[in-house]
């Protein structure tokens, strides 16, 4: 298996949910949180299957999954053993909870690293497509 990454999503200034990001190519096993101070809120999620429509994480148990943001800043949050990161294609980070969204003061932009396999990251360091 290897680790690829990407940058982002973003919650830009003003926003409470960043944009989404395509996370299908393996499991997210760690969100890496901004340098930038955090204005308060803990961590939610909206997953998409499409990238287009895209609906609030929640566990079988009705419980909106949450992590509780760090107060120091550029922080690595292990989620690899989280069964909720082996449902998602693509992903929306939300500052505070759905009921309860915080606007941040400052664009806050995430790395997701997502675990795939070597002929997955091979095939993408590449430029060919899956089969």
């Amino acid at each position: 298996m290897t680790l690829q990454i990407v940058n982002g999503p973003v919650i830009e200034a003003g926003e409470s949910l960043s944009d989404g990001v395509d996370c299908s190519a393996g499991d997210i096993v760690r969100i890496t949180t901004p340098s930038t101070p955090w204005t308060g809120g803990n961590m939610t999620f909206q997953i998409s299957t499409d990238g287009q429509g895209y609906n609030d994480l929640y566990t079988a148990k009705g419980e909106e999954v949450t992590l509780v943001m760090p107060k120091t800043p550029s922080v690595a949050v292990i989620v690899r053993n989280e069964d909720w990161t082996k449902a998602i294609n693509f992903l929306k980070i939300r500052a505070g909870s759905g009921s309860h969204p915080v606007v941040q003061e400052q664009r806050q932009q995430f790395a997701i690293a997502v675990e795939v396999p070597n002929g997955v990251a091979a095939a993408a360091a590449s430029g060919q497509k899956r089969k």
